[in-house]
């Protein structure tokens, strides 16, 4: 899969750029959304669209939702049964004085689809040795949760490792578990299974609330919010990571310390219920 290969719809028009004065330029004043695309369809699509309304109305932000929709399927109709992932950047648009924002946005709609789908993600599904990334996060609980496009510390965590692990883990300056640089944490303790809270920092994943609202429950698993500690993740009978377009990896290993897990059975229950909810709900329209 090369760039080359990419089909990019912006603002209506394919092969299009935003302008260089776009504020998602210049201060990363918007939001975006990566979906995996299965089949030509977007089975979590109505999860990655309610994060993005709920983002932009954070920012201040009214979305055309009906432009959502006919742009999606104007862009997946061109690889109708391509596996792959889907990008939509969602940007204030060209205007305003410096960091003030213009009163009525023109809002700028960046698509990408890329199709191909990378060994790794299937690979990671027996297990995954993560590096613990040295970068801890800031706290801003203003923008904790969202898809923001402001992703540097992010950037500066992944340039600590080349490609020798799929994934690294974050924690906050207190040493708190936080995520990981692209995925949401789980782990089970003694007494059940638990993702750290993120009200002050991370991503909320759109896999993330699959697994709370409705993978777990499928399974009889409660997961709760909480902090997260390292001693406590140590610990961990077993535990994994999950995004939207690998789906659920279990961790085997973290390094460098070279703590060791095993696979652990409520993980591939979880990875099984969801290789099921996919077969039943190729491109959902609402949320369960």
């Amino acid at each position: 899969m090369t760039d080359s290969e990419v089909i990019t719809l912006t603002n209506g028009e394919f092969g299009a750029t935003l302008s260089p004065l776009d504020r998602g330029l210049a201060y990363g004043d918007g939001l975006f959304e990566t979906a995996r695309v299965r089949a030509g369809q977007v089975p979590l699509w109505s999860f990655h669209r309610q994060r993005l309304i709920a983002g932009a109305r954070r920012l201040g932000l009214v979305l055309d939702t009906d432009r959502l929709e006919r742009e999606r399927e104007r862009l997946l109709a061109r690889l109708p049964t391509v596996d792959g992932t889907l990008k939509l950047v969602v940007t204030r648009g060209v205007g305003g004085k410096a960091y003030q924002p213009p009163k009525h946005p023109q809002i700028s709609y960046c698509w990408q689809l890329r199709p191909g789908v990378s060994p790794a993600w299937q690979k990671g599904r027996d297990g995954v040795v993560l590096h613990e990334c040295r970068h801890r996060l800031g706290d801003n609980p203003v923008l904790a949760g969202m898809k923001h496009l402001n992703r540097l510390e992010y950037v500066l965590a992944r340039m600590e490792w080349d490609d020798e692990y799929p994934e690294g883990l974050l924690s906050d300056a207190a040493g708190h578990i936080i995520e990981g640089t692209l995925s949401n944490v789980f782990i089970r303790l003694e007494d059940g299974w638990w993702t750290p809270r993120l009200d002050r920092n991370g991503v909320a994943g759109v896999m993330r609330r699959l697994i709370m609202e409705v993978l777990g429950p499928q399974l009889d698993l409660v997961v709760q919010e909480g902090q997260v500690t390292r001693e406590a993740l140590i610990g961990a009978r077993e535990w994994f990571v999950c995004n939207s377009v690998f789906g659920i990896w279990p961790v085997t290993g973290l390094a460098p310390g070279g703590e060791t897990w095993t696979v652990g059975p409520q993980t591939r229950q979880l990875q099984s219920c969801f290789e099921h909810w996919l077969a039943d709900n190729r491109n959902l329209k609402e949320v369960p």
